[in-house]
């Protein structure tokens, strides 16, 4: 695991933010404001980050910059110190994640009932079950009463320090769920931008120098606050990071799990996360399962969503966008032993015996094929286990994304000495 240098301590004023803005309005001269008419989301061609930062001008979103030559990570603390976007080739390279345009230049919806995205962000859990944090007390679980808590969704973080390459934040909260129970806590998030060095260190394999490469992670710690211990009796919480990316037309995830028998390790995915707020979920069109993995379909057509019980993730996830040639691996810190994990289902009660999930994918989309729009993007989240915390207690996830850009040839090969998948299936050719 890479070690975390410290952090200055020095806090953030606001004359840090209007002096970035202006760096940033330096550095964007070349690209142009953007025009409305650019709110679309529907185009394979993504952005460049030079068109994304003049966006969070615009709009007035308060953006620090992490880099380390040509590679680029945007945060902010306004949006929960979430990763909004990144790029491997300086502003004039695609951006990598996808964000809620609208929503941000709309001031009048509501960021508690919408996907907020970007390419890390701290969320909380359970969803679902009777101690849910995304429903409120004695409310019927459908799509209309989903909410999120509003220190992950509509508050600000606070900057505590950083480094050229390193940001940390946090937020203190107070709330309930669903059952009633009552929580306090203290959430702190540590983002570090990887060197080529730190990626191969951490892979274990080269890369080949012609590959650019943009990477990071996101150290995230949750403290029990509270004079009193979070038991199963009232809910226990969870830590999720969720990562969202834009959706072309052949792109996919792939999810590489361990084999075994269903009484010990549980389903090989699910696909009722949803249900039944908001019905079937259509993974029949969007899932493979093969002897090594889990193909999905990622391609923003079809609301779909898949899970996999804690006991079958190795750990990783990897996803290929063929049209702009971009591998993305997004990995997290497996804990050691067997431990206990939440269900991530919207469902109020779920089966006996249940196991809960370490990994999910969402694949955004109508909910049939239709003539019906949706934002064309699809996320992958990783789930902490489920966090008994006494009183002053606190626990951490840790979550690490690496974009790669590159020939089909290198990607290939560091797809397959990753996860033994070859440049052919990361293309979705046929089994």
């Amino acid at each position: 695991m890479l070690k975390l240098n410290g952090l200055c301590e020095r806090k953030f004023k606001m004359k840090n933010f209007i002096a970035l803005a202006a760096l940033s309005c330096a550095l964007l001269s070349a690209c142009g404001l953007v025009e409305e008419g650019m709110l679309r989301d529907d185009s394979s061609a993504h952005w460049s980050f030079g068109q994304e930062l003049s966006f969070f001008n615009k709009y007035e979103v308060p953006t620090v910059i992490l880099s380390d030559g040509d590679s680029i990570v945007a945060l902010s603390p306004a949006w929960q110190g979430r990763v909004l976007t990144s790029t491997f080739g300086g502003v004039e390279a695609p951006a990598l994640g996808w964000i809620n345009r609208r929503l941000i230049a709309d001031k009048t919806l509501d960021a508690q009932k919408a996907v907020i995205g970007g390419e890390d962000s701290f969320a909380i859990g359970p969803q679902g079950g009777d101690e849910s944090v995304f429903f409120d007390r004695g409310k019927v679980y459908t799509e209309d009463n989903w909410i999120a808590p509003a220190w992950i969704s509509s508050q600000p973080w606070n900057v505590v320090a950083r480094t050229q390459t390193q940001v940390k934040f946090e937020k203190s909260a107070e709330f309930e769920n669903a059952k009633g129970a009552q929580f306090k806590i203290k959430a702190e998030r540590e983002v570090s931008l990887l060197t080529r060095k730190n990626v191969t260190e951490i892979l274990g394999i080269e890369i080949p120098d012609a590959v650019k490469i943009v990477a990071f992670q996101s150290l995230n710690k949750l403290t029990n606050a509270g004079d009193k211990p979070w038991t199963s009796k009232d809910g226990l919480l969870n830590v999720s990071v969720r990562g969202c990316f834009n959706a072309v037309k052949d792109s996919f995830v792939f999810v590489p799990y361990r084999k075994g028998n269903v009484s010990d390790l549980g389903d090989v995915y699910k696909d009722d996360y949803f249900e039944p707020a908001i019905g079937p979920s259509g993974s029949a069109r969007t899932v493979l399962v093969t002897e090594d993995y889990i193909r999905f379909r990622a391609d923003g057509r079809t609301l779909s969503g898949i899970s996999v019980p804690a006991p079958r993730s190795e750990g990783i996830a990897i996803s290929y966008d063929d049209v702009n040639k971009v591998l993305t691996v997004v990995t997290y810190l497996r804990p050691v032993g067997n431990r206990a994990y939440l269900i991530s289902s919207w469902r109020r009660t779920p089966a006996p015996n249940e196991i809960g999930e370490a990994i999910s994918v969402f694949n955004n989309g109508p909910l049939s094929l239709t003539s019906a729009s949706a934002p064309k993007y699809f996320e992958i989240s990783t789930h902490s286990p489920a966090m008994d915390l006494k009183a002053g207690r606190a626990q951490f996830h840790l979550q690490r994304t690496f974009h790669f850009h590159g020939s089909e040839y290198d990607l290939g090969l560091i797809s397959y000495k990753l996860a033994g998948i070859s440049i052919g299936q990361l293309r979705g050719e046929s089994e």
